[in-house]
């Protein structure tokens, strides 16, 4: 390309920050002004601390506290301790094989589908325990033992991890394309170190800053999470998310004020946390420095290599088998415990679902798939420019500059949306489909650019300068070289766009103005209190929507490149 015509990319970037940094700033310094008490359309003309007052005088405040803080810093730690812990002691191994060929499946399950599933599987009177009672435990009925929903969100930490750790190993694996894994292996089994001794000493702190930006994202998401706390957290009080939404939602609309109040504490909350674990990792690797460079040979760690493989058996068998709780409930007419399976089977409520899910299926699919291909169209802009700077011999602070793109994965959405919110009803553009696709695309985006991003940057570009050379036309070179070549993780990437756009809870409640159902927000509404079989249908549903997205973006590649299959990365 020409360089005025390369000079056209820069729209790319400048229009996917513009986008990012308006919608987090506009939003969150709304939601300061009515923090502070300030929100004139419902008759508050002056600032105060009242509603600060208020949220911390509210008797829920200190328990929500303390129920986010065990949930969200325990869901964190273990899902990071736990990734290096099978990188380190699985890796390559055959269930790290297993581990490998789920992770699509895995994340392809939206947060509230699983949670729904895990609910129906590890209740008091779910399934896991119907297969040992009443001959192991002798319950003719439920026990009544307070393992779901519990006061400080054990349920739920235990959910957010078995969610979060394949989101890390997706993650990490991306990262480990830029370490040479095999020669340090190689390096340190010559010196007489074991392998697994390899990759705590010499790979893992290399890995961890690569990841460290998707360790606070997922610190942040587990803090401020709405929809699974709603199905599996705490309930009096809640987690201090959900007790915010309630607030947002209460129909005495002084109680806004409250929770924007609360929702700024999120934030501060989040903040403060993402702060802490910065400075803990100081700590540790200050205090860890010595062991790491003494030399020593022996370790124990590799005693618990067999939990390390069980870990892997758990993750994948318990979302195996919380999906099939949901099919067994979806088909059930009669269940009574202890039986392990229905008395009395039935349709009906698939039909029922087929009659009242078209519309919340019509909405998931056309803004998911809107909201995906902007979003990979607007990636691949970005990256094309990043290229051209460096063509250009122009030092770039392009990983700089993209990093605000994660803006919206560590900031809590509950934060900024409702100032959002009020913004667009003010304009007249809220319950409107265009607002709704542009909310679900700033958290689409991150997680686009995440999975294409180290992939599209290990092209090699060489195979595009030839064809340049031989058409003479950049566009011809892309869209007939490049673009096929990648066309593997580009669809990916975008199953990966549609499957975050389908689990969007807030947004398409806020944003939408309750005007779009969506499967997600029909399911998370009715898991509260509905009947578990209309819930396990709503549920597979929205499970099954990008589940054939994401086979379907497997599928492709491999019936284009059937006679190509050299042609393809």
């Amino acid at each position: 390309m020409k360089r005025h015509q390369r000079s056209r990319l820069g729209f790319f970037p400048a229009l996917t920050l513009i986008s990012f940094l308006s919608a987090i700033v506009i939003g969150l310094m709304s939601t300061w002004v009515q923090a502070f008490g300030y929100m004139p359309v419902i008759g508050f003309h002056h600032f105060s601390l009242t509603p600060w007052i208020s949220f911390f005088d509210h008797p829920s405040t200190p328990k929500a506290i303390i129920a986010t803080l065990v949930s969200g810093w325990g869901a964190a730690i273990c899902s990071l301790l736990t990734t290096f812990l099978l990188f380190a002691l699985s890796y390559n191994n055959r269930y790290w094989n297993l581990l490998q060929k789920s992770l699509a499946p895995l994340l392809s399950v939206p947060h509230a589908a699983f949670a729904i599933g895990f609910l129906f599987l590890a209740a008091p009177s779910g399934w896991m325990l119907r297969l040992i009672s009443p001959g192991l435990t002798g319950f003719q009925t439920p026990p009544d033992w307070n393992i779901m929903k519990d006061g400080y969100g054990i349920s739920l930490m235990i959910a957010l991890v078995i969610k979060e750790v394949p989101f890390l190993t997706l993650i990490s694996l991306s990262a480990l394309s830029r370490i040479d894994v095999r020669r340090s292996i190689a390096i340190g089994r010559s010196l007489g170190y074991d392998t697994t001794q390899v990759w705590i000493k010499v790979i893992i702190p290399q890995l961890y800053p690569k990841i460290r930006l998707s360790i606070f994202a997922v610190l942040a998401y587990s803090l401020s999470v709405v929809d699974i706390a709603q199905i599996l957290g705490p309930t009096i009080p809640p987690t201090l998310a959900v007790q915010v939404f309630r607030w947002f939602n209460d129909p005495d609309v002084a109680f806004r004020l409250i929770g924007a109040a609360g929702a700024t504490f999120i934030l501060f909350l989040v903040l403060l946390s993402i702060g802490a674990l910065f400075f803990l990792e100081k700590v540790i690797r200050c205090l860890l420095k010595f062991w790491l460079t003494t030399g020593k040979r022996e370790s124990q760690i590799k005693i618990i290599k067999l939990l390390s493989n069980l870990t892997i058996i758990t993750l994948v068998g318990i979302t195996t088998l919380a999906i099939i709780t949901l099919i067994i409930w979806s088909f059930t007419w009669r269940w009574q415990f202890p039986d392990i399976l229905p008395e009395t089977w039935s349709l009906k409520f698939w039909l029922k679902g087929f009659t009242k899910l078209g519309e919340p299926i019509w909405n998931t699919m056309v803004t998911g798939m809107a909201t995906a291909l902007v979003g990979i169209i607007l990636v691949i802009g970005c990256l094309e420019y990043e290229l051209v700077l460096e063509r250009q011999g122009r030092k770039t602070n392009t990983d700089k500059a993209f990093w605000l793109m994660y803006l919206p994965l560590l900031i809590p959405q509950i934060a900024f949306l409702f100032g959002v919110q009020v913004l667009l009803v003010i304009l007249r553009l809220d319950g409107v489909w265009l607002s709704l696709v542009w909310s679900h695309l700033l958290f689409v985006l991150p997680y686009t650019f995440l999975t294409l991003g180290p992939i599209y940057r290990s092209y090699d570009q060489r195979m595009t300068d030839v064809a340049i050379t031989l058409s003479r036309s950049p566009w011809k070179a892309f869209f007939k070289i490049k673009l096929p070549i990648l066309m593997r993780p580009v669809l990916f990437s975008m199953a990966v766009g549609f499957s975050v756009s389908v689990a969007q809870y807030l947004p398409t409640l806020f944003i939408g103005a309750g005007r779009f159902e969506t499967i997600t927000t029909e399911a998370v509404n009715l898991a509260s209190g509905s009947d578990r079989r209309i819930v396990a249908v709503y549920a597979l549903f929205q499970l099954l929507t990008p589940l054939i997205v994401f086979f379907t973006a497997l599928w492709l590649p491999k019936l284009y490149f059937y006679q190509r299959k050299d042609m393809q990365i």
